[in-house]
């Protein structure tokens, strides 16, 4: 097998810092107490963070982890679990601690006798044990980059990088690059052009590699895949021999040059023109590969799906003869979502891959050298999320800090000159830097938002508050201001019972009249510009079913699945059980596709879709659910934007009555 590993330099310093006790983790501090000693400040913590994993795949297959989950229920009105401090005692916590942190263990280390061993007790853990089980996790950091360094000398991986502290490189060249893909995107009032930053960014990440791996890196995976031509010939100019970005930039820059797109060109090898020689070699990932992978096989069997997208190499390869198709996609993020953490998945993948005799894997040196290369005339400045970059510009939010950031930057620069040097280790440049990252940009605005909203808005501010003391200087005080807005709670409660007539259409003034509602018109529910294909979600319980309606923003449901490729809505229920129902298209009209952890539901979908899910528990005191609409597996639309839903069933009992 060949595989490409791209790794970032930050991530590695900080796995560093853990191996060296330079750093602590917040989440490894709190499980290191004893469970008996926690305050209650602790232990709210620990019931907002240590639940933060897949619920179906990493909480559900276990039953103690799902009965805290379940015990710890929902937010109260201050918005924390303050109300379940008094169901968790010393026996509850430390069984989170520890299943919290089992359940972030890969395959590797559960194969570990400690980590067996406790997975198989489940539950009324020791102080003994659960430290031996985080000894076992602290010893594995420090094998982490030999086991990587170990495969590259043998041949197996070739290890990539990104720019240091994971920019967005196009962004840092010049800001104003967004509005290539969206002409009018509103930008921040202070005019952010820092290319010198971007070298900065990309040679450091060079160097730290070299040192780690006894090489520079031949490629480098631009943060979110983003590109722009200055980006692509500083890139060169550093010495970076490859990059790659998504199918939907390739298509842009043909379209940019005068040309006409088709998806084969995706399985060919370009350089940039204007670039010149110094230009890297440009790929273009297959993104309905890159999704499958990421977003879709989670829910197959292993065997179907590696069977599945060997069987799509192969059309490529009929249609493509000699190319190179690229699966690309975060692997961070998709195999916590798969049973056993893809292991199944990937070893029959590699088993077919390797015995294939008309399909080759090769790293992306291997390709680079091995074929010929295309011109490309142009190419527009964006990202792998929607070509463009509004994820990380253009709301005030985010523009709001690139404001605050830009302040500091020209500060740094009054005091030190235009640019960092080579080496740059001054603590300002540090700063500097790390402010330059992309996920603080992300988690601004109305399109992404977490438990932690608050801790990275004060995180970020601390970045640039610690760049003017660096420099000697009197942070500005509306450092102190928050930017992140608050937002209120993206759902209502039922007001009453609620047994609705499954036909697909609101017949009845009453039927849903005591309904709950979760809408997206608050900007709650979207997800990559995907607002109004959903328009609102109601749903309310008998006390013994759940009842969900979902209102699509035009039309009907039919036709708002048949405007998206593979589309689905999934119901995605978390309590008292977890159940899982997908609506698609067969047969020419909405079905059930699939369903996980009860028979399949009774529905109605013509006008709205609504559905029945018996709860199935006795005397239940809450469901909860979310709503998903996908396309090609990859989410589109989630209702509420972030948590979910919870449905009281004891109000719905006295209501009954």
């Amino acid at each position: 097998m060949k595989l490409t590993f791209n790794l970032v330099p930050s991530l590695l310093d900080q796995l560093d810092d853990y191996v060296r006790g330079t750093a602590v983790d917040p989440a490894l501090a709190l499980a290191r107490a004893p469970a008996a000693g926690l305050n209650d400040d602790e232990r709210l913590a620990m019931l907002d963070l240590f639940f933060s994993v897949p619920y179906r795949t990493l909480i559900a297959p276990y039953p103690r982890y799902a009965a805290l989950f379940h015990k710890r229920g929902g937010r109260g009105p201050d918005g924390t679990y303050r109300e379940a401090l008094n169901a968790f005692r010393p026996a509850d916590v430390r069984d989170l601690q520890v299943w919290f942190h089992l359940a972030w263990s890969g395959g590797t280390l559960r194969r570990r006798p400690e980590v067996k061993e406790l997975i198989h007790k489940g539950d009324s853990f020791t102080e003994e044990e659960k430290n031996r089980l985080l000894d076992v996790q602290d010893a594995f950091l420090r094998e982490i980059v030999p086991i990587h360094r170990r495969l590259q000398a043998e041949g197996i991986a070739e290890i990539a990088t990104s720019p240091y502290y994971h920019p967005i490189l196009p962004l840092l060249c010049d800001a104003a690059s967004a509005r290539e893909a969206v002409p009018h995107l509103p930008l921040p009032a202070a005019p952010f052009r820092r290319p010198a930053d971007a070298r900065w960014q990309i040679r450091r990440g060079l160097a730290s590699m070299e040192r780690r791996f006894g090489r520079s890196p031949a490629g480098m995976w631009p943060s979110e895949g983003s590109l722009s031509e200055e980006a692509v010939r500083i890139m060169g100019e550093a010495g970076v021999r490859w990059t790659a970005s998504d199918e939907g930039i390739l298509k842009h820059a043909v379209e940019w040059g005068g040309g006409s797109f088709h998806r084969e060109l995706t399985y060919r090898l370009w350089r940039l023109e204007p670039a010149g020689e110094t230009s890297p070699v440009l790929f273009f990932r297959d993104q309905e590969l890159s999704d499958l992978v990421g977003f879709t096989y989670a829910t197959w069997p292993a065997a179907d799906a590696a069977a599945d997208l060997l069987r799509r190499l192969r059309g490529i390869a009929q249609r493509a003869p000699g190319g190179v198709a690229c699966v690309i996609l975060d692997g961070e993020n998709a195999w916590e979502h798969y049973p056993h953490n893809a292991e199944d998945f990937l070893r029959a993948l590699y088993a077919g891959l390797t015995s294939a005799s008309d399909l080759r894997p090769v790293t992306f040196s291997q390709a680079a050298e091995a074929m010929e290369v295309g011109l490309l005339r142009r190419l527009r400045a964006g990202s792998w999320i929607g070509s463009s970059f509004t994820t990380w510009i253009g709301h005030p939010e985010k523009n709001r800090a690139w404001e605050l950031l830009a302040a500091a930057r020209q500060a740094v620069e009054r005091r030190l000159g235009p640019g960092p040097g080579p080496g740059a280790e001054d603590p300002v440049w540090q700063a500097v830097g790390a402010a330059e990252g992309s996920d603080w940009f992300w988690w601004y605005g109305d399109d992404h938002s977490s438990e932690q909203d608050a801790i990275f808005d004060a995180a970020f501010r601390d970045l640039v508050r610690g760049i003017y003391e660096a420099l000697g200087e009197p942070p500005p005080a509306e450092l102190d201001q928050p930017i992140k807005q608050p937002r209120g709670r993206a759902w209502s409660e039922p007001s009453g019972k609620v047994s609705p007539t499954l036909d697909g259409a609101v017949t009845d003034y009453f039927e849903w009249l005591m309904a709950g509602q979760c809408d997206d018109a608050a900007g709650q529910g979207t997800m990559h510009q995907a607002s109004g294909l959903i328009r609102r979600v109601a749903y309310g319980t008998d006390g013994r079913a759940l009842y969900v309606r979902v209102d699509p923003g035009q039309g009907e449901i039919e036709a708002l699945l048949r405007s998206l490729e593979s589309g689905r809505i999934v119901v995605e229920m978390t309590a008292p059980a977890p159940r899982r129902a997908a609506f698609a298209i067969a047969g020419g009209k909405v079905q059930v596709e699939r369903t996980e952890g009860t028979a399949a539901p009774r529905f109605a979908a013509g006008r709205v879709l609504e559905v029945e899910i018996p709860l199935g528990a006795d005397d239940p005191q809450t469901a909860a659910f979310y709503v998903v609409l996908t396309e090609r597996g990859r989410p589109v639309q989630r209702l509420p934007r972030d948590g979910h839903i919870e449905v009281s069933c004891r109000e719905a009992a006295d209501w009954r009555v």
